[in-house]
């Protein structure tokens, strides 16, 4: 079983399953999700033997929190060690009106982006339902979250059956009983997943990670677009922003070395136009093993007017804790540096 991906339904159909009134399942989804139960027997209402039985059999958690890190502006990262050793990063990004949990969807990531940390040591599994769950209700006992973005390590469409079914646990009303609209797919591009999602949880926000207009940068910057080149990601795009009725995202992590030129500019509005997109510029957090160089801020301001005066709608966006590297594209399991099983 794995508790933390049970939705109210599934929970009612164990405790019938091992002779317990449906009830005594409802009492474990609001135990887990909203009392922060560590242990079965810290799950209010549970018969005192079953609970025995429960913990006997296993952890209720699916990971526990091997090191923390506090950023001076408040952002706080994760390790936690899954149940056969696997790390996952996962981080808490509070403000005054909101608090955001950055969750992973694999331990590791395939795409192996240029610039980013989490690809370096490629993939080594998927997360189930649970695990990507948990790493929201972790951070649910520092304050209650209200978003959730899935732009921690791993690419969430080639994990697509327990993303999806980890945001509809999510919203779960005897749960955390989340709104659609607060939870943020990130993805590098897969066209029949961006098109599914659209049919699947229209809802949900969809942000696609460019990062180049033309595709000779692109596939030096992203190898996943050599199996699916600009063309049908932004044909995908498209289509899904006009079958949700929102405006299509795009993220584009800016590189003094690599994509920042006047022609990158040109082509990246060029690009975004077609489908009304509208362009978040994240300056390059620094990943030492990469090699990139993160712009200055007079370089940011002159890639952003260029890309104004080219037609294109952009907002640069701000970085959190990057002093504790949780910042959007640092996120890397410090084998080293955490604690031994």
């Amino acid at each position: 079983m794995d508790p933390f991906g049970l939705n109210a339904a599934e929970a009612r159909s164990w405790a019938q399953s091992i002779g317990l009134p449906a009830f005594r399942g409802e009492q474990l989804v609001q135990g887990i999700y909203r009392a922060g139960a560590d242990r079965y027997a810290d799950v209010k209402g549970l018969p005192r033997d079953l609970a025995e039985r429960l913990d006997a059999a296993g952890p209720l958690l699916p990971g526990v929190e091997v090191k923390r890190q506090e950023s001076r502006d408040g952002t706080v990262k994760s390790l936690l060690r899954l149940h056969d050793g696997k790390l996952v990063e996962c981080v808490s990004i509070p403000t005054a009106t909101r608090h955001t949990v950055c969750v992973s969807s694999q331990v590791g990531c395939a795409v192996g982006c240029s610039f980013c940390a989490s690809g370096l040591n490629g993939v080594e599994r998927d997360l189930t339902p649970g695990e990507i769950v948990y790493q929201v209700v972790h951070h649910q006992r520092l304050k209650p979250v209200t978003n959730v973005v899935f732009m921690g390590s791993g690419e969430p469409m080639f994990n697509y059956d327990n993303v999806l079914r980890a945001i509809r646990v999510l919203g779960e009303p005897l749960g955390l009983g989340m709104g659609r609209r607060r939870l943020t797919i990130s993805t590098s591009g897969v066209p029949a997943r961006i098109r599914q999602l659209a049919v699947d949880e229209p809802q949900v926000t969809l942000a696609l990670s460019l990062h180049a207009g033309d595709d000779e940068t692109r596939s030096k910057l992203v190898p996943l677009n050599k199996r699916w080149p600009l063309a049908e990601v932004l044909a995908a795009m498209g289509d899904y922003a006009g079958a949700v009725g929102r405006r299509a995202t795009l993220e584009y992590v800016l590189l003094a070395d690599a994509n920042m030129t006047h022609a990158h500019a040109f082509s990246l509005a060029a690009a975004a136009r077609p489908i009304g997109a509208h362009i978040n510029l994240i300056p390059f957090n620094p990943v030492f093993e990469t090699g990139h160089r993160r712009p200055t801020p007079d370089e940011v301001l002159l890639f952003a007017d260029q890309l104004s005066a080219a037609g294109g709608h952009a907002t640069v966006r701000g970085s959190r804790g990057t002093d504790i590297d949780a910042a959007c594209g640092q996120l890397k399991k410090r084998v080293d540096e955490a604690a031994p099983a």
